[in-house]
């Protein structure tokens, strides 16, 4: 028997099944791969299709043309889609100033999709997304427009439902006129929220104003593609923004900055929020209106406080007994009134810094006296050159809201130095007996706190403080250069714009 030749012929069967099996197996993996490939260039069509789609949608949406047609080609193994009630968006301004939360916008988005079993794109608030393997991403940016603290956000929204597969095509007509909904006069019914929004002569409407001045304003997203609008308004913004899995939501939280403006005199230990201030000196008009009440008025002290941290700031008018009841009456207008600043920063070595002036003539200047009808008012202000204060004691005889004396040493008068070079002519070293304005001294002692912080009232004696100011009669003007941080909003600008698109 030839083993010999058996052998061979079994080696040859061998050879020729592997070489049958290896070429089944490259062709398996060749077609597995073919067909990956093609799906990710039919997913990369459809993405340059919906890049396409949003720009011609943008120039209807936005009134630059009425009718636009895309060609958005074959759609393979998948299809295109259009709905009106897919995802949402909702924007919220809380107003601090009256605890209210006002629901400016919230209306659906609609979109156009092209889905496939393991892709999805999506033209949706007018910008593109990929949802692939449980994750978002962008492929063209939202109409979602921030710059400095403007947040300028033209909503547009797909109005009509429609399927295709083949070779589609999609035509996309404007359905509305635009709306503005901020700002704008005739916002909505009134509910007694706050300004910014004002109520009409009749009482009837609110009215949208910029700037926003209090609170926060909340954008929402509600969408399947809610994590890449988070990661949108992350790279737009250094707003707070956050989101929730379980709802597919995406917000980012921007708080209102600008000059405080007219403010009304608050409670006893209540307060103004400064918010978004600018670096160095930078509050430009502060002054205060105080109007007596039916109590007395007599050994009154009034004040404006802060506390942040290691850092504290006082400033503290007196009405000397005798001439606070009798000043509209003919009382002795030659008296004086006395007004001290205070400020310390507990992290440093320095003493308190105590600034006075114990001889302010009460019948004129910045700081005066003044009758309003029949009741004495003080009116002051901080950010007059004219009212000079002197470097090393303190004369209010009250005790002011803050303890002063607590956070003092009981050493000699230090030297101070202000620092803010370039601003007012500092940087400046004052001794015992030097002389500084009022202005400057507000400019810079607002300038020692961070971009947030709240100004606070007092006033005394004791607790009949409470009853002696007229509140409803009594306020404020605050004004300042705000900061250019992408966390603040100024000014809102919102329109919706609808629009169908028809696929066929």
């Amino acid at each position: 028997m030839n083993y010999r030749a058996q052998s061979s012929n079994i080696g040859l069967v061998l050879l020729l099944a592997l070489t049958i099996t290896s070429a089944g197996v490259v062709v398996a993996i060749g077609s597995s791969a073919l067909a990956d490939v093609q799906q990710e260039a039919t997913a990369d069509r459809a993405a340059h299709a919906m890049t396409l789609l949003d720009a011609r949608t943008a120039v209807v949406g936005l009134g630059e043309g009425s009718v636009q047609t895309v060609q958005l080609g074959r759609s393979g193994g998948g299809q295109y889609s259009s709905e009106s009630e897919s995802g949402w968006l909702r924007i919220r301004h809380r107003n601090y100033t009256d605890n209210e939360t006002e629901t400016v916008y919230n209306a659906s988005l609609g979109s156009v999709t092209y889905q496939t079993a393991e892709t999805e794109i999506a033209y949706q608030g007018g910008g593109v997304w990929r949802y692939r393997d449980g994750g978002t991403t962008m492929v063209s940016p939202p109409e979602f427009h921030y710059r400095d603290q403007t947040l300028t956000l033209p909503v547009i929204r797909v109005r009509s439902s429609d399927t295709v597969t083949g070779n589609a095509r999609a035509t996309v007509r404007r359905s509305a006129s635009t709306t503005r909904i901020f700002p704008n006069e005739t916002a909505a019914t009134d509910d007694g929220v706050g300004a910014p929004y004002d109520e009409d002569v009749d009482g009837a409407t609110q009215q949208y104003h910029n700037p926003v001045r209090s609170g926060t304003v909340a954008v929402t997203v509600h969408s399947r593609f809610y994590e890449g609008w988070a990661e949108y308004f992350r790279t737009r913004t250094t707003g707070n923004v956050s989101t929730d899995d379980s709802n597919r939501t995406a917000t980012v939280v921007l708080e209102t900055a600008g000059a405080v403006g007219v403010f009304p005199y608050p409670e006893k230990d209540g307060s103004v929020t400064i918010r978004g201030i600018a670096d160095g000196h930078a509050v430009t008009d502060f002054q205060t209106s105080i109007k007596k009440d039916h109590g007395t008025f007599n050994n009154l002290y009034a004040s404006f406080y802060i506390e942040d941290g290691d850092k504290a700031y006082e400033v503290a008018i007196e009405v000397p007994n005798g001439i606070g009841n009798n000043y509209c009456n003919g009382g002795a207008s030659t008296e004086q009134l006395v007004m001290d600043v205070y400020y310390d920063d507990a992290s440093t070595s320095e003493d308190v810094h105590r600034w006075s002036n114990d001889s302010i003539p009460s019948d004129s200047g910045p700081v005066q006296l003044a009758c309003e009808g029949g009741d004495t008012v003080i009116d002051v202000d901080f950010t007059s050159s004219a009212q000079n204060f002197t470097y090393g004691s303190s004369n209010v005889g009250h005790d002011t809201a803050i303890d002063w004396d607590a956070r003092d040493d009981g050493g000699s008068v230090d030297p101070v130095s202000f620092n803010h070079t370039g601003d007012d002519g500092e940087n400046t070293t004052y001794y015992d007996g030097d002389e500084q304005t009022l202005r400057i001294l507000t400019r810079h002692y607002f300038a020692t706190f961070d971009g947030e912080f709240k100004l606070h009232v007092d006033h005394g004696p004791g607790d009949r403080g409470t009853t002696q100011i007229d509140q409803s009669a009594s306020g404020g003007v605050l004004r300042y250069d705000t900061t250019d941080a992408s966390s603040y909003i100024t000014y809102l600008h919102v329109t919706q714009n609808n629009v169908t698109i028809d696929l066929n």
